[in-house]
């Protein structure tokens, strides 16, 4: 009988058990439900914080270019200036020094991005050009740029100042 006692206390025990079991259960279950949300506002958080990243290292790069523009716009009268000094300087060995200036100068705009528009002998395009002046030429084609008479420029592609040009008119 000893045993069937021990079986019916072991019955008991385990019947008892039960509510607590129900209970850590609904606790797991519940436990489980917040690591969850707690895991799905992590992974949005990273999502937010990522786009925000993306977002802001793009406007510090608008801001860096329109700096750089404002800074080249402001410096293209002195690169004209430049060239003019160059082309009033006579040849020879005197010069050497300002025409190594000048290429290293201009060794370091082109890495950062800055392009003269220097159009002669082509075809005029309005886009990066200004009609100043219209001539004849038989030599050359109805609206061809004949001469330039301020280059312009392009920053990484966008055009900072149309080149001043004049351009062959034939007739009248």
């Amino acid at each position: 009988m000893d045993e069937q006692e021990n079986a019916g206390a072991a019955l008991t025990e385990d019947a008892e058990p039960a509510p607590d079991v129900a209970r850590f259960r609904a606790e797991l279950d519940a436990a489980a439900r917040r690591a969850d949300d707690l895991l799905d506002q992590l992974k949005r958080a990273r999502a937010d914080y990522e786009n925000l990243s993306k977002r802001t290292a793009k406007e510090i790069e608008e801001v860096v270019f329109a700096a750089n523009t404002g800074l080249l716009a402001a410096l293209l009268p002195a690169l004209d200036d430049f060239d003019h000094a160059l082309e009033a300087l006579p040849a020879g060995d005197d010069a050497t020094g300002v025409r190594l200036l000048h290429a290293n100068l201009w060794r370091v705009l082109l890495e950062e991005g800055l392009e003269a528009v220097d159009p002669a002998g082509l075809p005029f395009d309005p886009f990066e050009h200004e009609v100043v002046g219209r001539e004849t030429d038989e030599a050359l084609s109805d609206g061809v740029v004949k001469a330039v008479v301020q280059k312009g420029y392009r920053y990484r592609r966008r055009l900072l100042r149309p080149a001043k040009v004049v351009v062959v008119k034939r007739g009248a």
